[in-house]
């Protein structure tokens, strides 16, 4: 999915190694919790009006949607954003 949003297959290999360890927990922010609900919501109507798109297609829709929690930003761009300034850390402190 990372990749498919634009993100570098170096970085979405790395991630998925990052990924492999993980807990779950309660939210510091309700608004989080919010735009989940929301998405979730979203993602029945998609699945209920496009039934013939795949789940992968389905995540990429829902990754376009504008979320108040991300300023009013779209997960797929704050996504991008976040692996290129984690990308421009790395090199600044190679240097």
């Amino acid at each position: 999915m990372l990749t498919a949003v634009g993100v570098p297959a170096n970085d979405a290999i790395a991630e998925l190694g990052a990924m492999q360890r993980w807990a779950i927990g309660k939210t510091a922010n309700r608004r989080v919790l919010g735009s989940l609900n929301d998405l979730a919501f979203q993602l029945q109507v998609g699945l209920f009006d496009f039934p013939d798109r795949t789940l992968p297609a389905q995540s990429l829709w829902l990754a376009k949607t504008p979320l108040k929690v991300i300023d009013y930003g779209a997960p797929d761009q704050a996504t991008l954003a976040a692996f290129a300034a984690s990308r421009a850390l790395r090199a600044a402190s190679v240097r």
